[in-house]
């Protein structure tokens, strides 16, 4: 993986998921307004799934570029969700997160991805970064153009019963060579 060893911002740790996380990774994924605008085959059966699908994940993550990651409040070590890249299977690499509904409104997504965007420009020395949000996600929306993105219309699909707007975030928008 790219980044072996957890990193900071201000007020998270951003850390690779553990088994340990499976009942808070269940809990988030089974709280409908967060699930609102995912696909409803990641809500998982009950704590012993989310468990199997951490297991599988850790194991292919050792192969990828970069992966999502937990974070955690540091200050008091709560777990708020995930953020981080994934390569898709096109080679773009996409910045996604998910917070529980406890932590919306508190900057944690923006903080996360800024954090993220920092070390794929930075060290991953990514060209571009790209991200996607369902047509009435209007807060991803918000939390995205906070971050730089900019509307990729012609980027937009249709999956999993959503029509999903594209954004990219390119790195010489930045300031990077």
């Amino acid at each position: 993986m790219m980044h072996p060893h957890p990193f900071t911002t201000p007020r998270l740790t951003l850390r690779p998921f553990q088994l340990a996380d499976a009942p808070e990774l269940y809990r988030l994924n089974a709280d409908p307004e967060v699930m609102r605008w995912i696909p409803k085959d990641e809500v998982f059966a009950n704590t012993q799934a989310a468990e199997t699908f951490l297991h599988d994940y850790l194991a292919q993550s050792k192969e990828w570029p970069y992966a999502r990651w937990a974070v955690v409040r540091t200050d008091d070590a709560v777990w708020l969700g995930w953020c981080g890249l994934r390569q898709g299977p096109d080679g773009a690499v996409d910045l996604g997160y998910r917070f529980h509904r406890s932590a919306w409104g508190n900057g944690y997504a923006t903080e996360s991805g800024k954090a993220w965007i920092e070390q794929g420009f930075g060290p991953g020395k990514l060209p571009r970064i790209v991200a996607s949000a369902a047509d009435g996600n209007i807060n991803s929306h918000r939390v995205l153009q906070r971050l730089g993105f900019r509307r990729f219309p012609e980027g937009d699909f249709s999956r999993d019963g959503f029509h999903w707007q594209r954004f990219h975030l390119e790195r010489a928008a930045q300031g990077k060579p």
